[in-house]
């Protein structure tokens, strides 16, 4: 080993003082450098933990929301659906209540006009039992007005009248 010292030209004296030299750099660099290094770059690693934490929190929410928002529009279709069936159902009723109506007031205004019909009927019928009445009548008086007195023509006539009536 001592040749091998003596190739490389090694002083132990000056290993040990380069030794003690590089640990006292060692210790700089640690204590100054890599200490304060190894704090920000733990501090940033938990920073973009928390960023990661966070956007996955945000994800989930968004997921959420959108599935909510999907709901709503699902349940706002329903609705409207349930609004437009109940609009058409009105309608319909409605339509029918109005077909009734008219069918009523056809009905009314037909059972008018046939007792208006009737009561003019009526009245025509009395108009021409009084013109034959007096027709027979005055046709009777020709025939009997020189045979038959006063009394038996009023009988005559009330008979006439009868059978008309």
């Amino acid at each position: 080993m001592e040749e091998l010292i003596k190739t490389f030209h090694i002083d132990w004296k000056l290993l040990v003082a380069q030794l003690v030299n590089f640990g006292i750099v060692l210790f700089v660099i640690w204590r100054f450098a890599l200490k304060p290094l190894l704090k920000i770059m733990d501090k940033r690693t938990k920073e973009i933990e928390k960023s990661l934490a966070d956007a996955h929190t945000i994800e989930d929410n968004l997921a959420k929301s959108e599935k909510a928002r999907e709901e709503k529009i699902l349940a706002a279709k329903k609705e409207a659906q349930e609004i437009i069936q109940a609009a058409r159902e009105m309608g319909k009723t409605q339509g029918q209540d109005l077909v009734d109506s008219a069918k009523r007031e056809v009905q009314t205004v037909i059972a008018a006009a046939k007792e208006q019909i009737a009561g003019e009927k009526d009245k025509m019928l009395l108009e021409v039992k009084t013109e034959v009445g007096q027709l027979v009548i005055m046709g009777a008086k020709k025939i009997l007005s020189e045979v038959v007195d006063e009394k038996t023509n009023g009988q005559i006539i009330d008979n006439i009248l009868k059978k008309i009536k």
